[in-house]
């Protein structure tokens, strides 16, 4: 199997490196569980796939055509407007899934969603962005998604996250030990993948 992502001897961070060097190959289309402590590097690896963190040395690379996008942990939502669920789908080029838990949400204003639901808003976009792209082409990219859900839509979460169609690749942080057995992903501990040295 092809690797979607390829990380060489990297060294990841913003001003400086803070991480590596970390070597790691993602074959297309698996579906992985990034494990470690809080601060190992976890989300500084998901920035750096879609730049927002810098590669400072190393070679970080995505196989030809991929799509990426990004559930990132901060939990912030546009107030200065009224946006309902469905503009604010529209707005990150995100078509709504047919699922029921989202169907609900669609008429619902953003500033009126519990912090649970508004996560769940967030995790749907991150998931059907770029739906429209063969799916092998596709890499989600999920930092802590079971933060913020409640119980209502907990559930709705771990169904939307199955329901990505084959050949599609996740990769995904958590700490959340019930949502990954859920979700039955691989694991990978990102201390493994430190270049010994």
């Amino acid at each position: 199997m092809p690797a979607i992502l390829d990380a060489r001897s990297v060294c990841l961070g913003f001003d400086r490196p803070v991480l590596g060097p970390l070597s790691l190959a993602i074959p297309q289309g698996t579906r992985w569980a990034l494990t470690g402590p809080n601060g190992s590097g976890k989300s500084l690896l998901l920035k750096a796939v879609t730049g927002q963190a810098r590669v400072h040395r190393g070679q970080l690379a995505l196989a030809p055509r991929t799509r990426t996008s990004l559930l990132a942990q901060d939990h912030a939502r546009p107030r200065l407007w009224p946006l309902s669920g469905a503009d604010w789908l529209h707005a990150m080029g995100a078509r709504p899934p047919q699922h029921q838990g989202i169907q609900r949400l669609l008429r619902q204003r953003l500033d009126q969603m519990s912090g649970g639901q508004w996560q769940l808003l967030r995790l749907a976009a991150a998931l059907s962005s770029a739906d429209t792209d063969p799916p092998e082409q596709r890499l989600i990219l999920l930092d802590e998604p079971a933060n913020h859900l409640d119980a209502a839509v907990r559930a709705d979460a771990i169904e939307l996250i199955a329901a990505l169609p084959p050949g599609a690749t996740l990769l995904m942080t958590s700490h959340d030990d019930e949502f990954l057995q859920a979700l039955q992903l691989e694991r990978h501990a990102l201390a493994e993948y430190l270049d010994a040295g």
